[in-house]
């Protein structure tokens, strides 16, 4: 075989033209696949973020609102407790001064 002619070398840059143009088509499909699954895995890790901040803040809430109500709680048991050692303290004057209204509305 002597020197390939002009026509065959065209013909070999051609095949390896397409060739190039193939493996870069095939290159690009598994660029866009490799892409499309990142994010996937993006929007997937993003969500799980997203779930596990929003449990975290309903976990906090929810500890701040049980202690606000165990704060509550004691301070309406305090202040019953000392509206009932007034009214032990107060019966007797309360008493006078109901008898003395009675007195002055009912006639003797």
């Amino acid at each position: 075989m002597g020197p390939k002619s002009d026509v065959e070398k065209i013909k070999g840059i051609y095949r390896a033209e397409r060739e190039a143009d193939r493996i870069v088509r095939e290159a690009e499909e598994a660029a866009r696949t490799v892409v499309g699954e990142a994010e996937v895995a993006a929007r997937a890790a993003l969500e799980a973020k997203r779930e596990e901040s929003a449990r975290r803040a309903r976990e906090a809430l929810e500890r701040e609102v049980g202690e606000i109500e165990r704060e509550a709680g004691a301070f309406l048991d305090a202040s019953r407790l000392r509206t009932q050692e007034w009214l032990r303290r107060s019966e007797g004057s309360i008493d006078a001064v109901a008898d003395a209204l009675l007195e002055r509305i009912l006639p003797p």
